[in-house]
């Protein structure tokens, strides 16, 4: 997630990285209610409570509302400070990881599934998958672009499900995966992203990661992730 948030903070207007010792924090002033995108993550916990204050402080002159940090379930104390400092457990999302050395996966051909580097696409269909105004991830989409690979399934000529594929070192970071709800239940989400951990076994990547919805847990295990715990979103609203 290191490499995910690097790339909103230096390539969305307005963008600020945060770089400290073991942590690393983008704000993102574009998308200034979505704490996903307006993200700390951290090595070392003591990084984050000697980086709040200023934290706070950026995000708020930013003018955005939510943001986060990722802490490992195991990290009761720095969740426990978190929550005293005004934060609240907004999500669990499993920590989830592949090594791609054994892939058996065979890209499905009954879907139409391609590699399309269509920003505004990955964008409309994320918006409409979880219910968010249009052009809410716009800028945050177009900060992937050329760093990411896209992938994009249709029906009927149109564009249904989406992945985004962010190498950093030899992993394969999975995100932005949305499907159209009116194209949901059909393996489009999965086939791309077998195509996308195809092509990156390509590219030399050994490993794979993502961040799973209780929703898509069990789409990804079917795939072969492994589950490495909870990675709990603890929001902060401000602005």
């Amino acid at each position: 997630m290191s490499a995910f948030y690097r790339l909103l903070g230096r390539r969305t207007p307005g963008g600020v990285v945060v770089e400290r010792d073991g942590l690393v924090a983008a704000v993102v002033p574009t998308c200034p209610n979505q704490s996903v995108v307006n993200g700390v993550v951290y090595e070392d916990a003591r990084a984050v409570r000697d980086a709040h204050a200023e934290l706070t402080a950026l995000y708020a002159g930013a003018g955005v509302g939510a943001w986060r940090v990722w802490v490992p379930e195991a990290d009761r104390a720095t969740a426990e400070w978190l929550e005293r400092s005004g934060h609240h457990l907004a999500g669990s999302p499993r920590a989830m990881t592949l090594a791609l050395a054994g892939l058996q996966h065979q890209v499905a051909d009954d879907h139409d599934c391609r590699r399309v580097a269509d920003a505004a696409a990955l964008s409309a269909l994320n918006e409409q998958a979880y219910g968010l105004p249009a052009g809410e991830f716009a800028t945050a989409t177009q900060a992937l672009k050329g760093h990411a690979e896209f992938y994009f399934a249709r029906e009927h000529g149109e564009f249904a499900a989406c992945v985004a594929a962010l190498d950093e070192g030899r992993d394969c970071g999975i995100y932005c995966v949305a499907t159209r709800p009116s194209s949901r239940g059909r393996g489009l989400a999965s086939a791309l992203i077998r195509r996308a951990l195809s092509d990156a076994r390509d590219r030399g990547c050994t490993t794979s990661s993502l961040q799973s919805s209780p929703s898509g847990f069990h789409v990804y295990e079917r795939l072969g992730y492994r589950d490495e715990g909870a990675l709990e979103t603890w929001e902060y609203r401000g602005v």
